[in-house]
């Protein structure tokens, strides 16, 4: 079975991280989400399919000689075409039933366990659903039994129909992929799932953590989860409180590491506090505290400091 995961997008809100690293390649507790993505596909998944717009060369250059237990099919996109135009771009490679993913999210989602009801009901296409506090931010779905009967955007308050909302995750027919037209922008969401409310379009609801990864907050958030509780117990340098992970080649002299810090390869730090924080690779510090923070790629934090601070309530002292 194939899988595609929708990877085309520009991550403006990432910005400036997004600058020099596709958002797809930006690391979850050191490993590229799209590639941890695709680690976690169910036995069943054999082929990825990649559905890529910008940053194609870099996503092109990363798998070329990357062997992550899957085929993996990189679908080019020359101009943008939403979720709907991108799936079918990808159809030729489609064989039969589809996993189709939103690639900046983090879920719990057991896709065996959704496969399952939607092979049960016999589903042109089943949708991960998640149950937010506030709906009228978001597009809602109405349930009757499994069955998705319509779709309400952002409404008033006092007047959803359920506190449901898409989850980023599909599986889907061929002939849903077919009732998209080729070589145009559409969204899925917006142009093709309406259509087909109440006949055999099925949601399947799901509890534990839901996270759309692309902002600076939800990527911290997104990098802690991912992380678990498989950290770094110990490191020569450092004073570790907490869960957290470094790379294996990163030098650290007297530093306190933790709660919740993520170090990535090439780094150098002396003398720095790291709480709450994801470093990425090849950066080199001497004397700071960091807080809530996201330090891109190759940073040298006493000459870079205005470059350094990406989340916004994040804090570097020196």
């Amino acid at each position: 079975m194939e899988a595609i995961i929708l990877v085309g997008g520009f991550g403006t809100r990432l910005r400036p991280l997004t600058y020099t690293v596709p958002k797809p390649l930006l690391p979850l507790a050191n490993i590229p989400m799209v590639e941890r993505m695709v680690r976690n596909l169910p036995p069943i998944f054999d082929t990825a399919i990649l559905a890529v717009n910008y940053g194609l060369e870099e996503m092109e250059k990363y798998f070329e000689n990357k062997n992550i237990g899957k085929k993996i099919i990189i679908v080019p996109e020359e101009e943008p075409l939403g979720t709907g135009g991108a799936m079918r771009n990808c159809i030729e490679h489609v064989t039969g039933t589809v996993a189709v993913f939103n690639g900046d999210v983090v879920s719990s989602i057991n896709l065996e366990e959704m496969l399952e009801q939607h092979i049960k009901e016999n589903a042109k296409g089943t949708l991960a659903l998640w149950e937010v506090d506030d709906p009228s931010r978001f597009g809602v779905v109405e349930l009757k039994g499994n069955k998705i009967m319509q779709f309400q955007e952002k409404p008033e308050k006092g007047t959803e129909v359920s506190n449901l909302i898409n989850a980023g995750t599909y599986l889907l027919e061929l002939e849903i992929l077919e009732m998209i037209p080729p070589n145009q922008k559409i969204s899925i969401e917006r142009d093709i799932y309406p259509k087909i409310a109440g006949n055999r379009l099925y949601g399947f609801p799901f509890e534990g953590y839901f996270i759309d990864s692309g902002t600076p907050e939800s990527y911290l958030e997104a990098n802690f989860k991912s992380l678990g509780k498989d950290g770094t117990a110990s490191h020569s340098g450092a004073s570790i409180r907490g869960n957290c992970l470094i790379d294996k080649n990163v030098k650290l002299i007297d530093c306190i590491i933790g709660p919740n810090a993520i170090i990535g390869p090439g780094v150098k730090l002396e003398k720095c506090v790291i709480r709450n924080s994801v470093i990425l690779s090849e950066v080199e510090g001497y004397g700071c505290v960091i807080e809530n923070s996201i330090i891109g790629p190759k940073i040298l934090l006493k000459e870079d400091k205005k470059q350094a601070l990406i989340a916004p309530e994040g804090e570097i002292t020196f």
